[in-house]
């Protein structure tokens, strides 16, 4: 600014002098100093030190050690162990990257419906006084009592795959998840797209979910259901859902008055417990409808039950008269079938990166850096491309 003013004052000067003297020689050095004015104007103004200290927020301040605890909805399937094989590689990468010591632990009930035992891990985890929780709930309402513990002791909580809906305001940080509305709509046009041909008055389609109280599991079958009723309504047919109360009461509006005015029935079924011989139960059920063309297993569970419910009536394949059953996730029993062409396809979330990502945003919010969702993604794949790198990099056995 001093400099500025001093130029501004020496061309006042020579203006003065140009007046009383009018001369050529004096017109040029005008020219130069209110050049040199110019110049200073449009030199850029030093960084503030309050952006300075603002963006020192953003990025946090890192310390020495660590402490995470993680408790996931299970650890007995496949599925989890990706998720945990992610996350270990996430805090291998972090200790590398930023010279830290992480002290973690990653568990999970032996069974997805045990809430009682995932209460008692969680409570567990927040007693540790970690810096940061992982949480995939079971059923958000069990785990309000630690929840509440752990957000009034400062400890900020990141969920992931299901995450963790419902919870106290400002509770949860971040989650890092597949955006499941979106993937269990992606199983349904991966399913209509083989059927569409067969879809005509009297059909059946079916929907085997493990439960009806896992928020990824729910959103799922909520998009696949919402998803099928809107491309059969493209297409002129009437929808009306039965089964399974939650399903049918979250679901959108059926465009039939009822199951005897409807053109195609979608029919959900979920089992008493989590397990895949419960889910074959439920599926057997719904592979024995003489009209079922399609059947949709929301999980790897689920998925799994299809297929075991299938293999003494053989009824689910890739042909026009079979009934075509699509899955969600991998595991070598629903790799090997889709493979084969028993199980038309799946939709694959990517379990690893789950795990990294949340590793991530457990570091970063530890250090109070800001964090936000991340929706990890979902594809759908068949026989055609289960080889792919793009897919087989998210399949796990």
């Amino acid at each position: 600014m001093k400099k500025i003013l001093a130029l501004l004052l020496s061309l006042v000067m020579v203006l003065g002098l140009v007046a009383a003297c009018g001369g050529d020689g004096e017109t040029e050095e005008v020219d130069e100093v209110a050049e040199e004015t110019e110049a200073a104007e449009e030199e850029p103004a030093e960084e503030e030190p309050a952006e300075e200290a603002e963006e020192a927020e953003e990025a946090g301040e890192i310390k020495d050690s660590y402490v995470f605890r993680v408790v996931s909805k299970g650890f007995q399937s496949t599925y989890w162990q990706a998720v945990y094989k992610g996350f270990q590689a996430g805090v291998e990468e972090l200790e590398s990257e930023h010279g830290v010591s992480i002290d973690y632990q990653f568990i999970g009930p032996d069974s997805e419906s045990d809430t009682a035992v995932q209460k008692q891990q969680f409570e567990s985890a927040v007693n540790d006084q970690p810096d940061a929780l992982g949480l995939a709930a079971i059923d958000t309402d069990a785990l309000i009592d630690p929840i509440s513990t752990a957000q009034s002791q400062g400890i900020p909580i990141i969920g992931f795959d299901s995450g963790v809906p419902n919870a106290p305001e400002g509770a949860i940080y971040a989650n890092a998840s597949t955006d499941n509305y979106i993937a269990g709509g992606i199983a349904a046009e991966g399913l209509y797209d083989k059927i569409k041909d067969r879809v005509e008055a009297g059909k059946v389609i079916g929907l085997v979910a493990q439960d009806s109280t896992s928020e990824s599991v729910v959103s799922r079958g909520l998009g696949f259901i919402d998803t099928i009723i809107d491309l059969l309504d493209e297409a002129g047919l009437t929808v009306f859902v039965v089964g399974n109360e939650k399903y049918v009461a979250d679901s959108k509006d059926p465009t039939a008055a009822s199951e005897a005015d409807a053109d195609v029935i979608i029919d959900v079924r979920v089992p008493a417990q989590t397990t895949v011989e419960l889910c074959a139960t439920e599926a057997g059920v719904l592979l024995n409808e003489a009209n079922l063309i399609g059947i949709f297993g929301s999980n790897q569970v689920a998925a799994e039950g299809i297929i075991s419910a299938s293999t003494t009536i053989n009824v689910i394949g890739s042909g026009d008269d079979d009934v075509i059953a699509v899955g969600f996730d991998s595991g070598s029993v629903i790799k090997e079938n889709v493979s084969s062409g028993v199980m038309y396809g799946a939709v694959t979330q990517a379990p690893v990166a789950i795990g990294e990502i949340t590793a991530k945003l457990m570091f970063d919010v530890s250090n109070g850096t800001a964090v936000e969702d991340t929706d990890t993604g979902a594809q759908f794949y068949t026989a055609e491309n289960i080889e792919s790198e793009e897919i087989a990099q998210n399949l796990y056995d």
